[in-house]
């Protein structure tokens, strides 16, 4: 983090010390939801797919409120909000109001994610905030490593602990920032962030569905999404159909640690090339590397060392594509409308969100070397509509904003 403001530092710790919170209880609310309540699996994922859907489209609207508001207050009051519904889990007695809590905790955390993004678009220069983003990108897997192992400790106590700890970290959060963002207040805003005219929800949306370069590049996103977003799942999914739980279990804990050892070795020293000059070479090749690990995964059999080659280069492909992603948006979003470019973006997420069904239902009706198959073509329909967004970036400036648009 050396060359950064403090600004940016604080909030780079933040996100570590808040991502350890999430990792210490969300991968195991499965087995709480599923032994407090006595649910059946069906019911727990409807649960869980709910509330995340709910969050991701909310989103939309937080990133205009991240353009909207001042990022600081903005910021200290989703991690709040985040730190509140952990404590409130635990206090929930029907099914139907844990899908409201964890509605606002993965609604707080996408604001919160966005508002970050957009502090990086704000107060560092460009070429900075690619290494930013991986920074922050390497400690999220850092805290999940960390918060995860945690959580299996605390719960061990007590099922509830894990709850209160993750909310307690994220109160020692807020606490935090409090008082360093009062000390650090934000940089001055310059000519280019100030906003010809200050838009109103309605006319923000008509400036979003108007750039067709956000349009192609939030597809681009949400294909990707459906190949990196929940490859644990699909690969689970397909393990447990070509073969036993037993095989499934080793295999998948195994990649974990191949897939968080890379990240966290080589996410930073990669997005030290990259620059916006050629982010669409670079997406190629986290494309390929995609692609490959594909093939690898579909041709690896019962080997555990081709799994584990394989997923060393899927985990290539997406220490890649994420940065690049991001530096896309951050490439033709206008200064005063970073945050509702991002919010867009976020909403690629739905492609994680999609990809168990589709997976489960092509596993279901189809021969499994076909999910794979599926997933290759998913990743180069990502790279085609990357392409034509950056065709059009290439040939026109950021978009213009017309003070009174309808």
């Amino acid at each position: 983090m050396k060359g950064f403001p403090p600004l940016i530092k604080i909030l780079l710790a933040s996100s570590l010390v808040l991502t350890i919170g999430r990792g210490v209880t969300l991968p195991f609310i499965t087995i709480y939801l599923t032994e407090h309540f006595h649910l059946l699996p069906k019911s727990v994922g409807v649960i869980l797919g709910i509330s995340l859907t709910i969050g991701i489209i909310s989103s939309f609207y937080g990133g205009y409120l991240v353009d909207r508001f001042n990022k600081n207050p903005l910021i200290l009051l989703a991690i709040l909000l985040f730190s509140l519904s952990f404590f409130a889990i635990p206090a929930v007695s029907q099914p139907a109001g844990v899908i409201l809590v964890l509605a606002i905790l993965h609604t707080a955390y996408a604001v919160l994610n966005i508002a970050i993004k957009a502090c990086f678009a704000s107060w560092l220069p460009v070429n900075q905030r690619i290494k930013a983003f991986s920074i922050n990108y390497t400690l999220i897997n850092v805290g999940w490593a960390v918060g995860s192992s945690l959580g299996v400790m605390v719960a061990g106590y007590s099922p509830l602990l894990p709850f209160y700890l993750s909310g307690g970290l994220a109160l020692l959060t807020v606490a935090t920032l409090s008082f360093r963002l009062r000390n650090y207040p934000a940089p001055p805003a310059t000519e280019a962030d100030i906003p010809p005219a200050v838009l109103n929800f309605r006319q923000t949306v008509n400036v979003l569905r108007g750039d067709r370069r956000l349009i192609y590049f939030t597809l681009g996103s949400t294909l990707g999404a459906v190949v990196f977003g929940q490859f644990t799942g699909y690969l689970s999914q397909y393990l447990i159909t070509v073969s036993n739980a037993e095989f499934a279990y080793q295999v998948i804990g195994v990649v974990m640690i191949v897939n968080a050892c890379i990240v966290i070795a080589l996410q930073y020293l990669l997005s030290r090339g990259m620059r916006q000059d050629n982010m669409l070479r670079w997406l190629m090749l986290g494309t390929l590397f995609f692609v490959l690990g594909l093939v690898g995964f579909m041709l690896a059999g019962q080997s555990i060392w081709l799994w584990v080659l394989a997923m060393a280069i899927f985990t290539l492909g997406e220490i890649i594509v994420i940065p690049v992603e991001y530096m896309f948006i951050d490439f033709i979003a206008p200064p005063h409308l970073k945050g509702s470019y991002y919010g867009v973006q976020s909403l690629s997420n739905l492609g994680g969100a999609i990809n168990p069904v589709m997976c489960g239902f092509l596993l279901s009706y189809a021969p499994p070397p076909v999910m794979f198959l599926v997933l290759i073509a998913a990743a180069l329909f990502s790279l085609l509509f990357f392409f034509l967004g950056h065709r059009l970036a290439e040939q026109q400036k950021p978009i213009a904003i017309i003070s009174g648009a309808p």
